[in-house]
């Protein structure tokens, strides 16, 4: 049973035929009938589709399908008459329709603080994680070493590492051609893994930073000017001001002081009377207050 009406479909029918670009045609048509005509497996940190048997002959089975199933850029409806929207690529398309299938498979990938969180692994140490993600890659590593059957698993593989070290490299190579669902797809999910393990070693380095590095040390007007005192600010400014007269060179003072501190504009003689306090207690030469400051 169809989804859609007749009266729907050609509705859409006629909104398919006005795209002008092909890229649209390919949105319009992932939107309303799916691009990806296959179930295909969803992030496994385990990567039991290279691993177990039956995971592994369910990418085969995608394969055969897609290789016996030539109209899968084609959905017909039979009326009175044939309404087929056709999303084919010419040769100056292919990589766009390549392009256009890896993004769909790239926007499969889950956000992982979720994931780890739904799929109850959040208890594991994040090192465990990470030693068991980095586990799988050098199994992989060792197959593609070690291996020379040409087998379809070890092709699998290969795309896969491939779409991870690009990933890694930060240099992912765009189809530039026509590729089966099931090399993008594996290309996808060697970048999406590539992601999770970054993803892994941030929380790590994360976890090994003390808190007390993450809280600020907040400093009253006091420790403020101490501080400015310690480096030579308030001295610079002294000698940088020096030729004013009295009353317009404490002025001049407490307003830069108060910019630099971030401190109210009717702080100003507070400022001075604790920049007295501190080069008191410093043995510098005090400042004279005011008597008014506006």
């Amino acid at each position: 049973m169809q989804p859609y009406s007749e009266n729907q479909i050609r509705a859409l029918y006629t909104e398919f035929k006005s795209k002008k670009k092909y890229a649209d045609k390919l949105a319009f048509f992932d939107r309303f009938f799916g691009i990806i005509p296959f179930p295909f497996p969803d992030f496994d940190p385990h990567l039991s589709f290279f691993f177990q048997k039956e995971k592994i002959e369910e990418l085969a089975d995608i394969f055969r399908k897609e290789r016996n199933n030539p109209g899968l850029t084609e959905k017909k409806f039979f009326f009175s008459e044939t309404l087929a929207f056709n999303i084919k690529p010419a040769n100056s398309n292919s990589s766009i329709y390549s392009r256009f299938i890896l993004s769909s498979f790239l926007s499969r990938k889950p956000v992982f603080e979720h994931w780890i969180r739904q799929k109850k692994i959040a208890e594991k140490p994040i090192e465990y994680l990470l030693d068991d993600a980095n586990r799988m890659v050098n199994n992989i590593e060792y197959y593609l070493q070690n291996e020379y059957d040409k087998s379809f698993k070890l092709q699998c593989m290969s795309v896969f590492y491939k779409g991870l070290y690009d990933a890694f490299r930060k240099q992912v190579n765009l189809p530039g051609k026509k590729r089966k669902f099931i090399e993008l797809y594996l290309y996808a999910q060697g970048i999406i893994y590539a992601n999770y393990i970054s993803f892994l070693k941030t929380v790590f380095r994360k976890s090994r930073i003390p808190v007390d590095l993450y809280r600020p040390e907040k400093l009253d007007l006091t420790g403020k000017l101490a501080l400015l005192n310690e480096l030579g600010i308030i001295d610079f400014l002294k000698k940088k001001y020096a030729g004013l007269d009295s009353e317009s060179f404490e002025i001049k003072i407490a307003e830069w002081i108060r910019l630099i501190t971030g401190e109210r504009s009717d702080q100003k003689e507070q400022i001075l009377l604790s920049m007295s306090n501190v080069q008191s207690i410093s043995g510098a030469d005090k400042i004279l207050l005011p008597v008014n400051i506006e």
